[in-house]
């Protein structure tokens, strides 16, 4: 089977890194259409500044929607690159299935 070219990588609006360490969910768009959704938990701002009080809530911070066949690719390029009690080593992207 040939291999598909892939079109070069940039990264013209400089996109920032976005912390989402918190709970994730998977949703279903349809029979294609996959959604992940990523959160943060953070302290909210009234009662951080009214009472010194910390009331942490989970902030959704992303949301990425993505083929089957990508994420079937996301889940072995993270399987290739996180084995269970060793650090991750950076991996190259095995890159997207085009349509």
């Amino acid at each position: 089977m040939a291999t598909q070219s892939q079109p070069s990588t940039i990264d013209p609006d400089n996109i920032p890194e976005t912390l989402c360490d918190g709970r994730f969910y998977l949703t279903w768009s349809g029979t294609q259409l996959a959604t992940l959704t990523f959160t943060q938990a953070r302290p909210e701002a009234g009662p951080l500044f009214d009472q010194n009080a910390v009331h942490d809530r989970s902030v959704v911070r992303a949301r990425i929607v993505m083929s089957l066949p990508n994420l079937i690719a996301l889940r072995d390029i993270l399987n290739q690159s996180i084995q269970e009690g060793e650090t991750p080593v950076p991996a190259a992207a095995g890159g997207p299935v085009r349509h």
